[in-house]
């Protein structure tokens, strides 16, 4: 390859890297946008768990390599993978590909650095209103920045129609995903690539996170109940059949007792 052309190369290079690290931004602005809804540094488990002094936890190589592809570690049954999972009630954290792996140890840098800054905790949403939930959820109220209404891709319990099938359930979503403490965040700045792509460009105002969560919370009590009630009917059901049965078996077996004895006596008489 002659100089000119070589130079083109080298030119057309340093664009693509730069463009990709314009679009990841500073190791702050990555964290608030991808981690921050899951995360906290310092502030308690959430959805996710502590990233507070994550790197004297496990090896940098690690991290960086589950965070690029956390459904490999899984799948090679990596013990500190399985226990995250576990920890986060089954929640897997979404592959982040792009991310190089000098912007990934900018990454960590930034995590170590607030490791020793003062904790902020995300705030609870324990004044949102469950009734405007329901009501944003279902499309009834529309949600500021336009995005479309939860039902057209979740369902979730204690509604009066059946909602999407595009996205889970999200009947346990609260205590899945952090409860007062976790699912605000997780809503205003979603991590999946679906509901990123839909919700980033018209994000779900504090408010409305909140009401969202008051909403969810009541649909996780609800299926808890509901859950509890169907299995005492099931208790309910089991005992009354067991007592049938030995009503049953009673009726039909009745006398039989006697006629053994009976028959054990004549028996013993005849000899």
């Amino acid at each position: 390859m002659n100089g000119p052309k070589r130079l083109v190369v080298l030119i057309v290079l340093l664009l693509v890297a730069s463009t990709r690290l314009a679009t990841q931004g500073t190791p702050s602005a990555y964290f608030e946008q991808n981690c921050s809804s899951c995360h906290t540094i310092g502030g308690g488990a959430s959805v996710g768990p502590d990233l507070k002094n994550v790197t004297q936890r496990a090896p940098r190589q690690w991290l960086l390599a589950f965070m690029r592809n956390p459904d490999a570690r899984i799948a090679a049954k990596d013990a500190r993978a399985i226990r995250i999972v576990a920890e986060a009630q089954g929640t897997v954290m979404p592959a982040f590909r792009d991310l190089t792996e000098q912007f990934g140890e900018g990454l960590l840098d930034y995590i170590d650095q607030q490791s020793g800054a003062p904790a902020v905790v995300p705030a609870s949403s324990v004044a949102g209103d469950a009734a405007r939930g329901r009501e944003l959820f279902l499309g009834k109220r529309r949600l500021s920045n336009g995005a479309a209404a939860c039902i057209a891709c979740h369902d979730t319990s204690g509604l009066p129609q059946a909602g999407g099938r595009l996205g889970p359930n999200l009947s346990n979503a609260y205590n899945k995903l952090g409860g007062d403490h976790g699912l605000p965040s997780w809503l205003r700045n979603p991590p999946t690539p679906v509901m990123s792509t839909l919700f980033r460009p018209a994000p779900l105002t504090s408010d409305e996170a909140s009401d969202l969560t008051a909403f969810l919370r009541t649909s996780a009590e609800n299926s808890s109940q509901f859950r509890e009630a169907a299995l005492r009917r099931v208790q309910l059901i089991g005992l009354s059949g067991s007592l049938l049965a030995f009503v049953i078996a009673g009726v039909v077996w009745r006398g039989r007792l006697d006629g053994a004895r009976r028959k054990l006596v004549r028996k013993r008489g005849g000899q």
